[in-house]
């Protein structure tokens, strides 16, 4: 009996053993594990001076390794957005916040929790539902540096790692209700309970066809587009309001995002049949990366970096793919978000140009 509390205490030091910036490492790996996995969950916000909290859906997903290579490290896919749901928990009159936009920084950034990090501290503990039973989880408090010289220092994020795989079953971080600097930040909570390893590609990263049902976002049709400046894969800036009195296309994508990828050759023969319309991609990657990975896959398809989600989170992107078509006048014409084929786009060029001729037909 002597001996029960020595191995109790050494027991109690394995749980620890990590430093916080070991675990937040672990937490980055786990989220590249070639098994393959689905994690689901919820995230909730309630803007400011609203008198409801909006919760929507969030699902990571990775595909096995390869089986040529089956240790390689694999990159996560995610879909968020719809449906979502209200709840009201204030006093006030107002209603429903149906045009919020939901930023990447929150739903997204798993497979990179450890990178840019000016600090990192463990806070606390907690217990956390996974698959129907409670988990241990370490709360580590994360101040990541500013992305450039000229951004102020982002408020630390919160993630509560849990279990033997070190999974983020929460992040809580502050940040505002659309663009970084649009608006006052508020508290963003995103919390998963289900997760399966080993386990094939699910149906809708396989095929964009087994995606949920496409939104078209028509709240933002015949609205000016936002202007915006990024730049592209070789560091030269591109401002939407040069293309004035042209037909641009928007598509928002990442090379993690199957569906993404899948829907690119449809994107770029629509580019080639049409030289009238300015066919941009807008990568939530790394620039290098992204370059790296189009010339691997002999692509040529045009392509800015919106790698801070400053354009994603501006046109309130809920998820990729998402496509806009903007008219000569700078107005959107149509907004999808979802794989869209070479017949939708072509369909929508039609009926853009059929408009325009009948409006300018008019005495």
């Amino acid at each position: 009996m002597r001996f029960l509390p020595i191995l109790v205490l050494a027991a109690s030091a394995t749980v620890h053993a990590q430093s916080p910036q070991q675990l937040l490492q672990l937490a980055q790996d786990a989220y590249k594990d070639p098994s393959g996995y689905e994690i689901t969950g919820h995230g909730a916000v309630q803007p400011v001076g609203s008198s409801w909290r909006m919760s929507f859906p969030v699902l990571i997903a990775a595909a096995p390794a390869p089986f040529d290579d089956p240790h390689a490290p694999v990159s996560p896919s995610g879909i968020t957005g719809g449906p979502f749901e209200y709840t009201k928990v204030g006093d006030g009159a107002d209603s429903k916040p149906l045009s919020l936009g939901i930023p990447f920084a929150v739903v997204g950034g798993f497979s990179n929790l450890a990178e840019n990090v000016e600090s990192v501290k463990e806070i606390g503990t907690e217990q956390l539902p996974l698959n129907n039973a409670p988990v241990d989880c370490r709360v580590l408090e994360v101040q990541y540096n500013p992305r450039s010289e000229d951004d102020a220092k982002p408020a630390p994020i919160r993630y509560s790692i849990c279990g033997d795989k070190h999974l983020v079953l929460k992040k809580v971080m502050s940040y505002s209700t659309g663009r970084h600097s649009d608006g006052p930040p508020v508290p963003w909570t995103v919390t998963f309970d289900i997760a399966r390893f080993h386990r094939p590609a699910p149906a809708w990263l396989i095929d964009p066809k087994n995606l949920p049902q496409r939104i078209e976002r028509d709240e933002w049709l015949g609205h000016s587009a936002p202007a915006f400046q990024l730049r592209d894969l070789d560091g030269h800036p591109v401002m939407l309001s040069s293309l004035h009195g042209k037909l641009v296309l928007l598509n928002f994508w990442s090379i993690t995002c199957g569906p993404c990828v899948k829907e690119l050759p449809d994107l770029q023969k629509f580019a080639e049949a049409h030289q009238d319309v300015t066919v941009w991609g807008v990568s939530l990657d790394q620039p290098d990366r992204d370059k790296k990975w189009l010339a691997q896959h002999q692509q040529s398809f045009p392509t800015l970096s919106d790698k801070d989600y400053d354009v994603s989170d501006l046109y309130k992107v809920h998820g990729i793919p998402a496509t806009i078509l903007i008219g000569p006048d700078g107005t959107i014409h149509d907004y999808w978000e979802g794989s869209v084929t070479l017949a939708d786009l072509e369909g929508a060029l039609h009926q853009l140009l059929h408009s325009a001729a009948d409006h300018a037909a008019k005495p």
